[in-house]
């Protein structure tokens, strides 16, 4: 398995709330960068191999990061001009290829209590083209603000709605995923049609969904952290020092 972090986004809206000009994925939450918390996640999924798809602070957190992290070999793909989650995953799609499984996810998410093993075994048993990485959550508002995830009795998914007006369960999606290789060629095919109009991730896995590709709601980690605005990083920050997690 290869994992793919997205760091390309300028992080307007933390900026903004906190008056900081700190680049977003190198900010520290808890002692920790954010982005550490997605690298950490991928170590504990034994992957070996990460690509970190990066903006104008590319040069930055490449100077942070480096080229290895842990037992992470670290690389690097630059989105010039961000046009969408898509676009970004898709460059990195390119470089990485269509040939192994990749694991999903953002430079801004914090879980805890990762759910590792359960990813594992389920990712490797191939009965899925995708798992769509989701939490439990009580708080209507934080699954409106992002997008919920309808399923089947069974939890293989239904339909993604971007930002839901109305909700028919607490089911939250995250921005970690796994897509089988399978799904990746499905969207390197998708995305090199002029009319194609996949942009963010709801809009992908629903154009999997049309194309007859199978996936699971998985419940990657007992709770999910978006770290958009500075009251979300304060929330994230007396979480876990209440918790103790790290």
């Amino acid at each position: 398995m290869i994992g793919v972090i997205l760091a390309a986004g300028d992080g307007k809206r933390l900026k903004k709330s906190s008056n900081e000009d700190s680049c977003k994925p190198l900010i520290k939450v808890n002692g920790k960068r954010l982005i550490e918390y997605s690298l950490d996640n991928l170590a504990a999924l034994n992957v070996t191999r990460a690509f970190i798809v990066v903006g104008k602070e590319g040069d930055l957190i490449q100077k942070v990061i480096g080229d290895t992290y842990k037992e992470l070999s670290v690389s690097y793909v630059v989105q010039n001009v961000q046009t969408g989650l898509i676009d970004a995953f898709v460059r990195a799609i390119d470089t990485v290829g269509c040939e192994e499984t990749v694991a999903l996810q953002l430079s801004d998410e914090i879980f805890t209590q990762l759910k590792a093993e359960d990813i594992k075994r389920h990712s490797e048993s191939g009965e899925y083209a995708f798992y769509c990485g989701v939490t439990f959550e009580d708080n209507t508002e934080k699954i409106k603000n992002n997008y919920s995830v309808e399923v089947n009795c069974d939890y293989s998914v239904k339909k993604c709605v971007e930002k839901p007006e109305t909700l028919v369960n607490n089911i939250k999606g995250t921005g970690f995923c796994i897509f089988s290789g399978e799904a990746l060629k499905a969207l390197s095919e998708e995305k090199g049609r002029a009319e194609s109009s996949l942009s963010d991730l709801c809009d992908y896995i629903n154009f999997l969904l049309s194309e007859g590709k199978k996936g699971l709601a998985l419940e990657i980690a007992e709770k999910e952290f978006n770290v958009n605005t500075f009251a979300d990083l304060l929330e994230a920050q007396d979480y876990l020092e209440m918790s103790g997690n790290m």
